[in-house]
């Protein structure tokens, strides 16, 4: 009888406005549920026709009333609406593949609803509504048609947190050669806080953005989702006034550093449009971490055969040799290291050119190496020059490739990475996207996208003198963040000595390989660093796949301690961070692994950070472990 009622609550939730009856009639609210009834999204109408949404989780307003509306061409849907029409709440399904995230296959129920408005000139605009057991969402929907394009001049869109509110946001950076690129640290803030100046000039907030509610048990991800139609990337306001961050366009100059104005690049499309989804992640810090809410609300797959996508590990030689030898002998001495190690793939990066593709794509087709080679943008900011660069990789037998220095969220340079992801998967192309911005549910529509950078990651070591201090920080921070969005493109291991050193100890670099997921995992390091590893150590490197079969968040602590367990066939691999300057005690139950008898753990080594050690634990229920300050630790589970 309990479960009963409780079946015959969640359907009520999902079905009627927050606060009303059966016998209400919907004219000032309208509301939807999640499945388990447990996630909300609630539409007010005001007296003067403006807009605002709350969100709510187990029965409590979790954000304050935030504003809604935009102004497109000459259409103000800022103030003046009226309620059209209202459709009842469906759920849908969400099946499909990723090769490139937390989980191989998704089965998701979302509910959705669209509540329909009229302006002052009865000019018509819906706004979607979706739920799932994890996050809402919303959007905005234009169905009428117009043969003329339409600019949006402004959107006031915003998402307001409540004063107790804290979490990690990272600054959206003014245009530059480098910049936007999604480069910089995870920053801790509460409402109120200005972007901090870092490695550029910041304007505002980039996405996605965590927070922590105290007062309502509960940790927040703002993000967006790109829609099929055509519109610019955005990032949040450099202000937040009361707790309010506001949607905000890219820069016209946002092209590689060109003089030009700093001004906003408006959204510009014909009609019917509809717009991104504004997306509010909802839960634990470790139900955020294996949310695929994001890949729920993109849309569906566009390549019909995705059987030739494969996701895999590759070696790079650009990490360890920045400034050369750009030689033929050593680009194939890390296509050898892929071979011995079993990994699919190798990276040809920038000056592949010297020996030229004709000299190392041959030799690593014959060890059963796959290639991937680097890109400039630049290469596919035209459509005909897209394709001959494209048909250039096919006929060497690449792949696929790295498109590097996009520095764009402009509406046309998202377009042609839209064109390049298609034109690519018609080659059976990979993709991996770096100097760009943030994935935004990309890797389920176009599965050939891999993965990409968005991302200060392990070649800080060798550029930012900043990095050293704050990486173990900022580790355990991108699992609750960036690597939500999608695919990170961090490149792990970074062993050996940069011109500037680590700090963090090599079981912790070593730990980044199982806790970042990326679609292809580069491993930034060298072939004599990975022979000199411990037997254990180096089997582990052989056997971590890049897309695993289960994930599990086991401690989600954002800034001091990430712990996550994989599966990959009867095998988990548990790898776990410290973010802090502190020693950490860990204790995990490992009771359900109690068949797993073959254990095998890499720690730190007596001198900590240089190197690391194996050695086989007790077979206990609870298992307990030490983390040195920026420590790191890998324990595997066999049959």
């Amino acid at each position: 009888m309990i479960r009963i009622r409780k079946t015959i609550r969640h359907l009520i939730l999902a079905v009627l406005p927050a606060g009303m009856s059966c016998g209400s009639t919907p004219e000032r609210q309208w509301s939807l549920a999640s499945p388990d009834a447990n996630c909300g999204i609630t539409l007010h109408l005001a007296a003067d026709g403006s807009l605002t949404y709350q969100i709510q989780h187990r029965d409590r307003n979790v954000t304050r009333a935030a504003p809604l509306g935009l102004v497109i061409g000459d259409e103000d849907f800022t103030t003046g609406l009226r309620f059209s029409h209202a459709g009842a709440p469906a759920g849908r399904r969400e099946r499909y593949e990723l090769f490139a995230g937390i989980a191989p296959r998704v089965d998701r129920l979302v509910n959705h609803r669209s509540i329909r408005f009229q302006n002052a000139r009865a000019a018509g605009l819906s706004v979607d509504l979706a739920a799932s057991d994890e996050g809402v969402a919303f959007r905005y929907r234009f169905d009428s048609g117009s043969a003329t394009p339409r600019e949006i001049s402004e959107e006031r869109t915003g998402f307001r947190l409540p004063a107790d509110a804290s979490g990690w946001m990272q600054p959206y950076h003014a245009a530059g050669k480098y910049t936007p690129a999604y480069e910089d640290f995870y920053f801790p803030v509460t409402p109120g806080s200005p972007p901090p100046v870092s490695r550029a000039r910041p304007i505002g907030w980039s996405f996605p953005a965590l927070f922590h509610l105290p007062s309502a048990g509960t940790w927040l991800l703002l993000t967006e989702v790109s829609s099929p139609d055509p519109y610019p990337a955005c990032h949040l306001d450099a202000g937040s006034p009361e707790g309010l961050y506001r949607i905000a366009f890219p820069r016209q100059n946002e092209r590689g550093g060109e003089p030009g104005p700093d001004l906003p690049a408006r959204p510009r499309h014909t009609l019917p449009w509809t717009l991104p989804w504004r997306v509010i992640v909802i839960g634990t810090a470790a139900d955020i971490a294996t949310s695929t809410l994001i890949t729920d609300l993109a849309p569906e797959s566009r390549v019909a055969d995705s059987s030739w996508i494969k996701p895999g590990r590759a070696s790079w030689a650009w990490w360890s040799h920045p400034e050369g030898p750009f030689t033929e002998a050593t680009f194939h001495r890390f296509t050898d290291l892929a071979a011995d190690m079993g990994w699919e793939y190798t990276l040809f990066d920038a000056n592949w050119w010297d020996p030229g593709l004709e000299a190392l794509v041959p030799h690593a087709s014959s060890r059963k190496v796959a290639s991937m080679v680097w890109t400039h943008a630049r290469d596919f900011s035209r459509p005909d020059a897209r394709r001959e660069k494209l048909d250039e990789m096919v006929r060497h037998g690449a792949a696929g490739l790295k498109a590097d220095f996009w520095c764009s969220d402009r509406q046309e340079s998202l377009e042609n990475v839209m064109e390049l992801f298609r034109d690519a998967a018609e080659r059976k192309l990979l993709v991996n996207l770096h100097g760009c911005t943030l994935p935004r549910g990309w890797h389920r529509t176009w599965p050939n996208f891999i993965t990409a950078e968005a991302v200060l990651g392990a070649e800080s070591y060798l550029y930012e003198q900043g990095f050293t201090g704050k990486a173990a920080e900022l580790n355990t921070v991108l699992p609750f963040t960036r690597n939500v969005a999608g695919p990170m493109d961090y490149t792990p291991l970074a062993l050996s000595g940069k011109i500037h050193p680590r700090l963090t100890t090599a079981a912790h670099e070593l730990a980044t390989a199982i806790v970042f997921t990326s679609g292809v995992i580069h491993f930034a390091e060298q072939p004599s660093v990975i022979a000199g590893l411990p037997d254990g150590a180096r089997q582990v490197l052989r056997d971590i796949p890049a897309r695993w079969e289960e994930t599990r968040c086991l401690v989600g602590e954002p800034g001091r301690l990430v712990v996550f367990a994989r599966r990959s066939g009867e095998s988990w691999f548990i790898a776990g961070l410290n973010g802090t300057g502190r020693e950490r005690l860990l204790e995990l139950d490992l009771s359900e692994h109690r068949a797993l008898a073959r254990r095998l753990l890499i720690h730190e080594a007596e001198n900590q950070q240089g190197e690391v050690s194996t050695s086989a634990p007790a077979v206990r229920d609870l298992w307990q472990h030490r983390l040195p300050p920026r420590g790191g630790f890998i324990l595997r589970l066999d049959p």
